[in-house]
C-alpha cells in the first residue's frame, strides 16, 4: 500500500513554446493529494514560466532552477547563449533526477542521457507530445528509437496515436489523452493587435529550410503586406527560425517592416506560443507548422505555400494542406485573400474532419486530468499504488 506521495518531475530545459504544453498537467498533479510535482528547469530568465504559473494560481515554489557547471556558465556567457546546454544539466544533476522522482515528464525526446544512466525502470519516463502536426519526423528511425524508451506516451488523439501504433509499440505504452494546451487557453477573448478592423493574416513559417516557405518567399510576403495596408500581418514564425543556434538573425529583416503600422513581427514572445495569434487571426498563411491545428480551433480560411513543389495530395505528412488553398508562388495571394470568405466554405467539412482526427475534444481541463490518470495507472501497475 502506498504510504507517500508520488514525486513528479517535469523537465523543462527547452524554449518557451514548451511551457503551455505542461502547465495544465502540472495543475492537475498539484491539485491531487497523491502527488508532489516540481518543474525542473535551468537558472536564468524564466519569466514566461513564472507568469504562466501565476495566471493559473500555481505557486512559484514548484520550480527548481538547476545550475549548470561553473565552467559551462563561463562558456555560455562568452558564447552569448540564452540558456545552458541540457546535456550538462542532465550530467550534473542525473543522480538527483534519477533518484528523487518516481516519474520524469518530458515534452521532447531529450531524455537520452538520463535513459542511459537509469537503473531499470526507476524513475518512469513519460512523454507528453507537444504539437499535433503531420510531420515526417514522426516516422524517422531516430525518433522511433527515442520514443520506444519512454514508459508512457500521451497523445492528442487518433492521428498521433496511429503513428505510434505503426511503430509496434506496446498498446499500454500509448494513451490518447487530448491536447493539454487547449486546457489553459483563454478562448473567450480575441486579442486586438492593430488599431483598425482590417483582416488579420498570420504568417507562420517552419524553421527548417527543407520545409519552410520563408527562405524563398518570406521577404516577398513582408513586402506584399507593406504595400497592401488594407491587411494586417502578424509575422510569427516557429520560434526556432530566429532563435535557434545556426538559424537566422533578426537583423536580416529590414527596419521598415518593424515600423509598419499594419505589420507585427514577433520572433518569439509569449503571444507566439500561447495561441493569442492563432485565435486572433482571420486567415492563416504558412507551410507545415503544426500551429495550423491550433489555428483551426476556430475554423477559418488557410493558405499553404508549396515552396518545394511537393507531390502532397496523397502524402499523410501534408494532411493539413487539405484544409485550405495550396499555392506554389505568390501570384494568386491577393485574389485568395480578397475572396477568402467565399472559398473557405468548401473546406469547412474537411477542417472539421481533420480536427476530429487530430484531437480528442472534451471539457476544458480534461486532457490534463487524463494525463494525470494515465501516470497514476502506470505507477499503480508497478505496485506503487
Amino acid at each position: 500500500m502506498k504510504n507517500r506521495k508520488y514525486k513528479i518531475g517535469v523537465v523543462y530545459f527547452d524554449d518557451i513554446h514548451i511551457v503551455p504544453h505542461f502547465i495544465g498537467p502540472v495543475k492537475a498533479f498539484f491539485n491531487d493529494p497523491d502527488f508532489d510535482v516540481n518543474i525542473l528547469t535551468h537558472q536564468g530568465e524564466n519569466g514566461f514560466l513564472f507568469e504562466s504559473l501565476e495566471r493559473h494560481h500555481l505557486p512559484a515554489g514548484l520550480v527548481k532552477q538547476l545550475p549548470t557547471y561553473g565552467y559551462r556558465q563561463f562558456i555560455e556567457k562568452i558564447k552569448k547563449r540564452k540558456k545552458p546546454s541540457p546535456y550538462y544539466l542532465f550530467k550534473k544533476h542525473k543522480k538527483k533526477l534519477l533518484n528523487e522522482y518516481d516519474v520524469l515528464i518530458f515534452n521532447d525526446i531529450n531524455h537520452e542521457y538520463l535513459h542511459r544512466n537509469r537503473k531499470g525502470k526507476h524513475p518512469r519516463f513519460v512523454l507528453l507530445m507537444h504539437g499535433a502536426g503531420d510531420g515526417e519526423y514522426l516516422i524517422g528511425s531516430r525518433y522511433r528509437d527515442a520514443v520506444s524508451k519512454f514508459d508512457l506516451i500521451t497523445t492528442s488523439g487518433p492521428k498521433i496515436t496511429g503513428y505510434f501504433r505503426k511503430m509496434n509499440l506496446p498498446e499500454t505504452q500509448i494513451v490518447p489523452c487530448g491536447y493539454q494546451k487547449f486546457d489553459i487557453i483563454d478562448d473567450t477573448v480575441k486579442h486586438r493587435f492593430f488599431d483598425n478592423d482590417n483582416p488579420v493574416i498570420l504568417y507562420n513559417p517552419h524553421f527548417k529550410r527543407n520545409l519552410s516557405s520563408w527562405y524563398q518567399f518570406g521577404p516577398q510576403i513582408l513586402e506584399f503586406f507593406f504595400r497592401n495596408r488594407n491587411y494586417n500581418l502578424i509575422f510569427a514564425p516557429h520560434i526556432n527560425l530566429f532563435n535557434k543556434r545556426g538559424f537566422l538573425k533578426p537583423e536580416i529583416i529590414p527596419k521598415k517592416y518593424f515600423e509598419a503600422d499594419n505589420i507585427r513581427i514577433d520572433l518569439g514572445s509569449k503571444h507566439s506560443v500561447n495561441m493569442d495569434y492563432t485565435l486572433a487571426a482571420d486567415i492563416y498563411l504558412g507551410d507545415v507548422s503544426s500551429q495550423i491545428y491550433e489555428f483551426l480551433y476556430r475554423l477559418r480560411p488557410a493558405v499553404f505555400i508549396n515552396t518545394h513543389k511537393r507531390d502532397w495530395q496523397n502524402d499523410p505528412h501534408y494532411l493539413h494542406w487539405h484544409a485550405g488553398e495550396v499555392i506554389r508562388n505568390l501570384h494568386d495571394l491577393a485574389s485568395l485573400l480578397n475572396t477568402a470568405s467565399r472559398w473557405h466554405k468548401k473546406y469547412i467539412d474537411k477542417q472539421k474532419e481533420l480536427m476530429d482526427y487530430t484531437f480528442m475534444f472534451a471539457k476544458k481541463g480534461e486532457a490534463s486530468e487524463n494525463i494525470k490518470r494515465a501516470v497514476k495507472a502506470l505507477l499503480k501497475n508497478d505496485g506503487q499504488g
